[in-house]
């Protein structure tokens, strides 16, 4: 089983739930004719949206791909509001203050899951690091002292 295996599962459940009540919606309109193709996208969006801010935010990435996986996960749950809006009626003034409010605390799971580091952080920020130079010196150390020998 891959690392991301229980993720795709759950996407892959969410999108058939999803599916089968749009189903169920049109077979028995009288129990389920309520949920629409906008709901089945709220669903849809929301739940892969927070599928991808939870892996985002657990597993142990590259910054980079910590971060495109939590703005991926905001652009859905905004996808996910916006078929809300289309799904309740919700009044349009209201739209832009929630979709900014989503943002923003985008901005702020980012910063909390990758622990404010940059994207292009390499080895030599890491504890410990040597560079060519100073490698190289040590190699050189080692074989003077095995010369000796």
């Amino acid at each position: 089983m891959g690392r991301n295996f229980i993720y795709k599962i759950a996407g892959a459940f969410i999108i058939i739930i999803a599916a089968l009540f749009w189903v169920l919606s049109i077979a028995l309109p009288e129990n389920f004719g309520q949920f629409s193709l906008a709901w089945a996208g709220v669903v849809i969006c929301f739940g892969i949206g927070i599928i991808f801010l939870v892996n985002g935010c657990i597993q142990q990435n590259i910054t980079t791909i910590k971060k495109l996986k939590i703005w991926f996960g905001v652009g859905l749950l905004i996808a996910g509001l916006l078929c809300l809006v289309s799904a309740l009626a919700i009044p349009e003034n209201l739209v832009i203050p929630i979709i900014a409010l989503v943002v923003a605390c985008g901005f702020m799971v980012t910063i909390l899951a990758t622990g404010g580091q940059k994207w292009d952080e390499g080895d030599n920020h890491k504890i410990g690091y040597k560079n060519y130079f100073e490698r190289k010196k040590e190699e050189q150390k080692k074989q003077d002292i095995e010369d000796k020998k």
